[in-house]
């Protein structure tokens, strides 16, 4: 996709449909793999990263059909190796989810490794940690994972920090093992409910019995179903903050209310406007001050780590300081020299430096050897922001770059907008729609 122009200053108004999650997606599609028959799933966002996952699907034999603009057809029947191939699993993380699926076909899996220097180890770790639990033998090389389940037994897991990726693999290592298995500081994600309730749609025994515990009863036959994607929640915050920084008005349809609870208690608390309707989000605001806010992201059912960038750039906008601590992750605030380029004022620091508690949810992050990270934004407001040249090499960055630009004054050049679109579906054409004037170089 070529570079856009965008010109900030004008009001985003209107309404809009959101596309389906995701993350939501890219749990489902390894699930249907245990079905011999289809599952039918709807809601599903036409995305590069959704491309990926169906290349990895077909790539072992399992079907994947478009049936129309959202709607996919799997089964996974048709599989015919338990072996990922390489040059293509390799590419994608979620590859390690189609562990299970190939276990309950094959009684091996052979998973690539995921070549990307972002795929932290202790991601890694909670995975072989899961499999180890459930007595599946592993065997490891340079280029794959070997997993083996001669002598598998059911389980009582427990994570040190809460992961979905890593409660999504749990669900799907154990939901077709013989006995009771349960996931003890399971991610609260509504995502991970969405994996829950098609996998009991399909036939299996999976149950929240507590916000954080999961217990799973082993079944042997996976049945085809129908099932919906349920919303995007970063689109839902993203076109949110839209409307806050642009002082527009936009109403959000298809919007699941119990998934944005924190975040309309963020617009609650900084003084914002906004209504639920059913399944519609209005949020508007015409001259009304932001307030300004000390504010932690935190796992489900906190304030999660997607909306951070977006709740810095609205307290850019905030009458007084804000500060915004990260408990997460330790590299989420790349896109804080962007902001201070185009007039903000935020000093990314380590919590200690402001007498806050540093916290790592990180299993991976050596503190002995790193030190204290800097994962503490402290944004004083509020500024006017000015139009810049943007390069977006990071999709997790790259809304909040354009929604920048929309704020600022003046025209904004920004390249590597696919790289929001690879995981945002229609990202530009929305935000057309609702009035923003953006156009290609």
């Amino acid at each position: 996709m070529p570079g856009i122009i965008v010109e900030g200053g004008t009001p985003l108004m209107g309404s809009v449909l959101v596309s389906g999650s995701k993350n939501s997606a890219l749990k489902l599609i390894p699930a249907a793999m245990f079905s011999n028959e289809d599952i039918i799933l709807s809601n599903v966002p036409r995305i590069k990263t959704i491309f990926d996952d169906l290349e990895v699907i077909t790539s072992i034999g399992g079907k994947a059909d478009w049936v129309g603009p959202n709607t996919l057809i799997l089964n996974g029947s048709t599989i015919n190796t338990c072996e990922v191939p390489l040059e293509i699993g390799s590419k994608y993380r979620t590859t390690m989810l189609l562990a299970g699926p190939l276990l309950f076909r094959f009684g091996k899996a052979f998973i690539p490794k995921y070549r990307s220097a972002t795929f932290v180890h202790g991601s890694v770790n909670r995975f072989l940690d899961t499999w180890k639990a459930l007595g599946f033998k592993i065997e490891e090389d340079e280029e794959y994972y070997k997993i083996f389940s001669e002598n598998p037994n059911s389980a009582s897991i427990v994570f040190r920090t809460s992961s979905h990726m890593a409660t999504d693999n749990a669900i799907l290592s154990s939901v077709f093992i013989q006995g009771e298995t349960v996931i003890t500081n399971a991610s609260e994600e509504c995502e991970i409910d969405d994996l829950v309730e098609m996998l009991n749609q399909m036939g299996a025994s999976v149950e929240r019995i507590e916000p954080r515990k999961i217990r799973i009863n082993g079944v042997s036959i996976f049945k085809g179903t129908k099932f919906e994607v349920c919303s995007d929640k970063s689109e839902i915050a993203t076109l949110a903050s839209a409307a806050i920084v642009t002082k527009g008005n936009i109403s959000i349809k298809g919007v699941r209310k119990d998934a944005m609870v924190q975040f309309v208690n963020f617009l609650d608390k900084i003084g914002m406007k906004f209504e639920f309707s059913g399944d519609e989000l209005r949020v508007w605001r015409h001259d009304e001050d932001i307030k300004p806010l000390k504010l932690e992201i935190s796992a489900t059912p906190g304030f999660v780590p997607d909306w951070q960038s977006l709740a810095t750039l609205i307290l850019t906008q905030a009458s007084g300081e804000s500060t915004i601590h990260d408990t997460v992750y330790t590299d989420r605030f790349g896109y804080v020299v962007d902001l201070n380029r185009m007039g903000a004022k935020i000093e990314v620091l380590k919590p200690s430096e402001e007498g806050i508690i540093p916290v790592i949810s990180d299993d991976s992050y050596d503190y002995d050897k790193l030190g204290e990270p800097s994962t503490l934004a402290k944004i004083k407001g509020p500024t006017k922001l000015k139009s810049e040249r943007l390069n977006i090499d990071n999709f997790k960055y790259g809304a909040v770059l354009v929604l920048a630009a929309l704020c600022a004054e003046g025209k904004s050049e920004i390249i590597g907008v696919e790289n929001i679109e690879n995981f945002f579906e229609g990202f530009v054409n929305k935000l057309k729609s609702l009035g923003a004037k953006i156009w290609e170089q």
